[in-house]
């Protein structure tokens, strides 16, 4: 029987580890063959440990991460389509013509449908359309590879968004302090991102891959943040924290009374 095949389509190197890490984990160890297409290499990410990389060097420094995560992962493929990192809402980064958010969409709808022509998943994943917390290009490469999705020649048979429950970023600090890490809380603003839980079809219990997650986590260095410390924690003290990952099926629509399953590819005949 042929592989089950997953495209997952992301902005920037570290997307494919917080929010959907344990996931892409089970599948992959579960013999799904993953290819994962990164819009950018994160030049405008912050760097959290010091002497990791410089403003010149870091988007060399997160290709490097992310290669190094792919691997823990199990992710087979990797490519990288060149945008620049188009920084937080409101940022001067907004205005450079080489930007994610200023790319002629149609190339960037083109480049993601020659990647779902030929690699032929039967299931895509990608941000939801609130790009986790309003993040441009999170949400830009949401737009763009919904519409490859339908636009691609077969047609993928289902198309899921990761998303995070509303207040995710206060719970998450919350826990951290109950286990004795002194993190701030969230700014005022920052308290509500995320989407309601009604909207949410799938929640996946990541907890028995939570080590390749955390492996994949620290491959991100230049991104980790001395006050969420997840690699120095125990196990099971991290699967509370980040151990559930929340997706939206986009297609095909959910019905009223349907009940998604939480394997992405369940009922999905895959031919020889």
């Amino acid at each position: 029987m042929e592989q089950p095949r997953m495209l997952v389509c992301f902005a920037h190197p570290d997307d494919e580890a917080f929010p959907v890490g344990g996931t892409l984990a089970a599948y992959a160890t579960h013999g799904a063959d993953i290819h994962l297409v990164c819009a950018t290499l994160g030049e405008e990410g912050e760097i959290r440990q010091p002497g990791v990389a410089t403003r010149e060097t870091l988007a060399q420094v997160r290709h490097q991460e992310l290669q190094c995560s792919c691997e823990a992962l199990g992710i087979r493929e990797l490519t990288v389509l060149g945008y620049r990192d188009s920084g937080m809402a409101g940022s001067a980064a907004n205005r450079n013509p080489r930007a994610f958010i200023n790319a002629d969409a149609r190339e960037v709808v083109q480049r993601l449908i020659e990647e779902m022509d030929r690699f032929k998943p039967q299931v895509v994943l990608t941000f939801g359309s609130d790009g986790l917390y309003g993040h441009p290009d999170h949400i830009t490469i949401s737009k763009h590879a919904t519409a490859a999705f339908f636009r691609s020649s077969p047609t993928p048979l289902r198309l899921f968004y990761s998303v995070r429950p509303r207040g995710f970023r206060m719970e998450m600090a919350l826990k951290l302090r109950q286990a004795g890490v002194d993190t701030p809380l969230p700014d005022e603003e920052r308290q509500y991102d995320g989407v309601p839980q009604e909207q949410i079809h799938i929640e996946v219990d990541v907890s028995p891959h939570i080590e390749k997650k955390v492996t994949c986590l620290i491959c991100h260095r230049s991104q980790m943040s001395p006050q969420r410390p997840y690699h120095k924690l125990p196990n099971d003290v991290v699967a509370d924290i980040i151990g559930r990952e929340h997706f939206v099926r986009a297609y095909p629509p959910v019905g009223p009374d349907e009940r998604v399953p939480p394997d992405f590819f369940q009922g999905i005949s895959v031919p020889d």
